[in-house]
């Protein structure tokens, strides 16, 4: 048996403080979230989820592990942005030569790590 691996469907983090963590990435993404209950709030990014979920015993809030890219197409912005809502640069920017690539990991105001990606 084979399968094929297509593309990411969703992106979870988990945090301490859902409805926190809901209101800066409302402004942060300058969009509504597409769920949105208690301890669980889910965005859809062209055609991915992005899910802020409560933590608990068996998914507990962290930094590092797996960090999943967002393509975007102007990271100055993006940083611009996360400074001016009080989230900060967490790791790079880095130019990635292999790929064509700049990223950045950014950590929001409740310690949750997210990353981006631009082409150069």
């Amino acid at each position: 048996m084979t399968f094929k691996i297509k593309r990411f469907s969703t992106i979870r983090i988990f945090s301490a403080k859902v409805a926190k963590s809901r209101d800066w990435y409302v402004s942060f993404l300058g969009m509504d979230p597409v769920e949105d209950l208690e301890g669980f709030v889910s965005f859809e990014i062209q055609n991915v989820r992005f899910d802020i979920i409560a933590s608990d015993l068996k998914s507990p809030f962290s930094k590092g592990g797996s960090v999943g890219y967002f393509l975007v197409d102007d990271l100055d912005e993006l940083i611009k942005k996360c400074i001016e809502l009080e989230g900060a640069v967490y790791r790079g920017p880095l130019r990635v030569e292999e790929s064509q690539r700049t990223i950045v990991q950014i950590i929001d105001p409740f310690g949750n790590v997210i990353g981006f990606e631009s082409e150069f």
